[in-house]
């Protein structure tokens, strides 16, 4: 699961729309409760669905939640598991980050648990050289799920074999590698368009050396690590060099406060939360930063343009009918996403310097 497909499920409205999100375990005996756990949460996302909308008429939902729920393997669970299930979309995702038990019935799917996960645990492009076959691998945390796309797995064996023999055989090979590497870079160019993320190249000091060489990208590459691990398996090569990819993430995450003072510079900076509203709607957010657990329960004006904070007294009963929500960060979050914005998630309070009033705030396009 990506961004374009949080999108695509963002975009999908039907009542009623079932999200079931749970916390999973990969390894027993961690995962041994999870079958009852999730049988538990089908159970209550059932019976709300029956006592709202009727047994008869929910009947197919009904039906497709208990489907999927029996189809999940635990014996291979992640970190977290997502059912989605409306009278249009039914699907289910392992994923490798942590969510929370929670179970929602609204016209749309809940998905800010899912945006909100992988902001925090942020994906990366991970390159590995090797003259056996480069691979490309999308991580998260110390994750990693190959690519056989874009060209990878490449392998240099057949060119150096074909090669001139009646040439400086190093010197040619050495042409080939960086005239490979070149290829290299222009397939991780198209993996990226496809996945926004930072990029991290492992390899040898000769194969790195050959990279920098050929690639026209290989300065935008977050993270260079010279390591002699490039032809080991995925999950050994995960542990050992997630700790300084994590702590290139870290820094890289909090560079968005520079980026904010800048758009304060250049009139890029919005603060306000009606005009991030109108900036959401408008589609003119570029980056929409918000504090972790902030939440604001709203009302949306008859003109839809203007907010009204609410009391939760005022929530006792919210509906989208009246344009009340309970929380519109939710919303603001699946407004800058379906018109292609990003968003970042900060730790809660770090907004205080930058914009006191409210623990969010934007980078306009314009």
């Amino acid at each position: 699961m990506n961004l374009n497909t949080i999108k695509e499920i963002q975009s999908k409205r039907s009542n009623p729309s079932v999200t079931i999100t749970l916390p999973t375990y990969r390894t027993s005996p961690d995962n041994d409760k999870d079958p009852i756990r999730l049988k538990n949460l089908v159970s209550q996302a059932i019976e709300q669905l029956e006592s709202q909308f009727g047994k008869r008429e929910t009947l197919e939902i009904a039906d497709a939640i208990r489907r999927m729920a029996d189809e999940v393997d635990h014996e291979h669970n992640l970190d977290g598991l997502v059912i989605f299930a409306s009278a249009e979309y039914a699907q289910s995702f392992k994923l490798p980050f942590r969510l929370p038990e929670r179970v929602s019935i609204e016209d749309n799917f809940l998905t800010r648990d899912l945006v909100y996960a992988m902001n925090r645990s942020p994906l990366y492009l991970l390159v590995v050289l090797s003259e056996n076959g480069t691979r490309l691998f999308i991580g998260r945390k110390d994750y990693l799920n190959e690519i056989n796309d874009y060209g990878f797995p490449f392998s240099l064996k057949s060119s150096v074999a074909n090669a001139n023999p009646s040439q400086d055989i190093s010197h040619v090979r050495d042409q080939i590698v960086t005239d490979n590497m070149r290829e290299v870079g222009e397939a991780i160019a198209a993996a990226q368009k496809d996945t926004p993320a930072p990029v991290v190249v492992v390899g040898v000091d000769r194969n790195i050396g050959h990279f920098r060489d050929g690639a026209r990208n290989s300065d935008d590459v977050m993270l260079y690590i010279h390591s002699g691990h490039h032809d080991e398996d995925a999950h050994q090569l995960a542990k050992k060099i997630w700790p300084q990819i994590k702590q290139a993430l870290d820094e890289e995450r909090q560079k968005i406060f520079t980026e904010l003072e800048s758009a304060k510079s250049n009139h890029l900076f919005v603060g306000g939360l009606n005009e991030v509203w109108q900036a959401a709607i408008d589609g003119r957010v570029e980056v929409l930063v918000v504090e972790e657990d902030l939440s604001i329960p709203a009302e949306v004006s008859e003109d839809g343009r203007q907010l009204k904070l609410l009391e939760s007294a005022q929530l006792a009963a919210p509906s989208k009918d009246n344009n009340a929500y309970e929380d519109i960060v939710d919303e603001i979050i699946e407004k800058v996403l379906a018109n292609n914005g990003r968003v970042r998630f900060v730790n809660n309070e770090s907004m205080a310097s930058v914009n006191p009033d409210f623990g969010m705030a934007v980078i306009t396009r314009y």
